[in-house]
């Protein structure tokens, strides 16, 4: 008897720390196994992480992100997908902003929910283990006497449950309630319709075609690669992502030692920010890498920046962020959004601020995002989901004394960059057409030329 009432007891704690998990949130939470529509001859074991463009994305045991048809999952798996949106969208409905209301930065403590999730298991474990040891005593009742105390701790205990759930229930939703998607919006808007937005009830997506809109673009570049800004198809599928349900993570990802590949953040502006270091590990800014905006062209001719983009704090004023991270903390300029001089910055380079956690820029090193404060998915470096750039040409190496002197915009698929070289001038001319054929042509300080074209696929 003893023995049963221990295995009841251990049955009852793995059932009260399955129902007490996360759903979704970038993989966290139990493995469950997702079968198919097809009689459940085919499933994997993974994780919800999130949905997007009518794929439910599934992350493994070894943290491997798949993409999952809603329509191949069986009836059952259906079903929790969707229990999963409701639920985010219900908690975030009393956040949504009336159409003449000025939206405001709403960034919860990611702490509070993991203290109720806690708190909670806590009780539930207190109640089995105050069961075991009344059922230790019923053992040496009368049958009788055993069967009424039984019966009465059982109505105990589910009194108590009934009435705990709804007060954690409604604790952990007070507080589950994330980024409001019309403070993003909000902060994106001075840049439309160059960039678009949109979102669902996982993330905040960002459409735009990569160009730089602040010229003169690449002036003061003297470590060139001899790359230049072209449009990428930063779009649909492909478009920026930022988590709307931020969440502290255990230990944060420093930039300095992870994260080399791809983009950490998204400006404002629609154009995606790397990671202050490349990935050699040397500090772009600090190289002559770097325009005046802090941004340069990677190998598939991409426009990025590598420090946080301060110049467009001129635009828009201290209360805006100037970047998202893609975590789905904001990052700030070198003021707090009232104006006030930056408070004291944690080893992120960020703080709690009015309720909501946000990153700053810095003029010393690293200059941002000292680490990832949020939970974020990595795979090959890079977080992800991430966009991707698609270039058009083999990469060219680096051309050694360039400084490029001006850059500039003939007409709508035209531009031409300036460079000088040992005292001489030289120019790249380059432009491409609706179907997607590009040319560049090299014009030496003799007028000579010379021109290279490429299809983009």
């Amino acid at each position: 008897m003893y023995t049963r009432v221990v295995v009841l007891v251990a049955t009852l704690l793995i059932s009260c720390a399955s129902g007490f998990a996360h759903v979704g949130g970038h993989g966290s939470g139990p493995l469950r196994t997702w079968r198919w529509n097809d009689g459940a001859r085919h499933h994997m074991h993974g994780s919800f992480h999130s949905v997007r463009d009518g794929d439910v994305v599934v992350e493994d045991a070894q943290g491997r992100l798949r993409a999952l048809p809603m329509g191949q999952l069986s009836v059952a798996d259906r079903e929790v997908v969707q229990s999963a949106i409701n639920r985010l969208e219900a908690l975030r409905e009393p956040m949504r902003v009336q159409p003449d209301a000025q939206p405001t930065a709403t960034l919860a403590p990611r702490e509070l929910p993991h203290r109720l999730h806690l708190l909670a298991m806590g009780c539930v474990i207190a109640a089995v283990l105050g069961a075991a040891v009344l059922a230790t005593k019923v053992l040496r009742m009368t049958s009788v006497q055993r069967r009424l105390r039984v019966r009465l701790a059982a109505c105990a205990m589910l009194a108590c449950v009934m009435a705990l759930a709804p007060s954690v229930e409604a604790g952990l939703s007070a507080v589950m309630v994330g980024t409001d998607p019309a403070t993003i919006d909000a902060s994106f808007a001075p840049f439309k319709p160059r960039v678009a937005t949109r979102w669902d009830a996982t993330y905040f997506y960002v459409e735009h075609d990569g160009m730089p809109m602040d010229m003169p673009a690449m002036k003061g570049i003297t470590a060139w690669q001899q790359q230049v800004p072209i449009p990428q198809n930063y779009v649909g599928t492909n478009a920026w992502s930022i988590p709307l349900m931020p969440l502290p993570a255990s230990k944060p990802i420093s930039l300095d030692t992870a994260l080399h590949t791809g983009a950490v953040a998204l400006a404002v502006n629609g154009l995606p920010i790397f990671n202050p270091e490349n990935n050699r590990g040397e500090f772009s800014y600090e190289i002559g890498e770097l325009d005046a905006f802090g941004g340069h062209c990677g190998r598939a001719d991409d426009y990025h920046y590598h420090i946080a983009p301060v110049h467009l704090a001129e635009r828009l004023g201290s209360a805006s962020p100037i970047a998202w991270a893609l975590d789905g903390y904001p990052l700030y300029a070198y003021k707090e959004p009232d104006g006030s001089n930056v408070a004291a910055l944690d080893a992120n380079l960020g703080h709690e601020w009015n309720g909501g956690y946000h990153y700053h820029a810095t003029t010393t090193r690293p200059y941002m995002l000292a680490a990832m404060r949020g939970q974020i998915t990595i795979d090959k470096d890079q977080v992800v989901p991430q966009a991707r750039a698609q270039s058009v040409r083999p990469f060219l190496q680096p051309l050694q004394g360039a400084e490029i002197t001006d850059m500039h915009q003939c007409d709508a698929n035209h531009y031409a960059l300036k460079y000088s070289l040992k005292g001489s001038v030289y120019w790249v001319n380059y432009r491409w057409n609706a179907a997607n054929a590009y040319t560049y042509v090299m014009v030496a300080p003799d007028g000579t030329r010379s021109s290279t074209s490429y299809q983009r696929k």
